[in-house]
């Protein structure tokens, strides 16, 4: 009973995250970020001129590109892709921007658990060193429950074959709503309740993660520097 509590204590703990800033030359900012062994690089360009078909009236226009590490792109990099647009919408200072275009190119560089979590999260820190005026910033958690009914936060592709249900979950920076969500899977309304608390509770780590990042721009930084 001790080890089993033990092992749901442990279970509930973010993977390291290590971040380092303006690393591509040719984009006006980009981000790589690490969770434990996976790995995002985002490069973000604009505020740039909208095309006329994508104009919207309140809305900056975002476009992202999700590129896999190796094979060909296909319908569930096409749900990154709309995943991550969704989670920026309202991000990007509107009154500002609203007949402009910001695009963001993101490239997986290994997938280790939590890719779409990481994904946003390394827009999120590209966006913020671009000086582009943010209305909040947002960060994503990935959590999964066994088929035993355990939590494990931010779990890594091992852990990840335990998984019975999967929840990804966009936190906003103000009042830590959920911005987006993403789950798949069998579960009870109670059990998706005590996975929502919980990632909330970890999603200030995060942030946190974030004011030190910008804090350091020109620097490598790891969340226990």
């Amino acid at each position: 009973m001790v080890q089993d509590t033990k092992t749901m204590e442990n279970s509930l703990n973010l993977r390291r995250m290590i971040c380092e800033t303006n690393i591509l030359s040719r984009s006006d900012c980009s981000a790589a970020l690490s969770q434990g062994a996976t790995q995002v690089m985002v490069a973000a360009n604009g505020p740039a001129e909208v095309k006329l078909r994508n104009a919207e009236s309140e809305n900056c226009h975002i476009e992202v590109q999700y590129r896999p590490n190796a094979g060909q792109e296909d319908i569930q990099h096409r749900l990154m892709e709309s995943l991550i647009k969704r989670s920026f919408v309202r991000v990007v200072a509107t009154p500002a921007f609203c007949h402009s275009t910001v695009y963001v190119h993101v490239q997986e560089m290994t997938d280790k658990g939590g890719l779409l979590a990481c994904s946003i999260n390394a827009t999120c820190l590209a966006l913020i060193t671009s000086g582009i005026e943010l209305n909040f910033t947002v960060a994503a958690v990935h959590c999964i429950m066994t088929e035993d009914g355990v939590m494990i936060l931010d779990p890594d592709h091992k852990q990840m074959k335990q998984a019975h249900s999967s929840f990804t979950f966009v936190f906003d920076s103000i009042t830590k709503n959920t911005v987006t969500s993403y789950v798949h899977g069998s579960f009870t309304f109670e059990e998706y309740e005590k996975v929502v608390g919980v990632c909330r509770e970890a999603v200030d780590k995060i942030f946190n993660f974030y004011r030190k990042v910008s804090q350091n721009i020109t620097k490598v930084v790891t969340d226990d520097s």
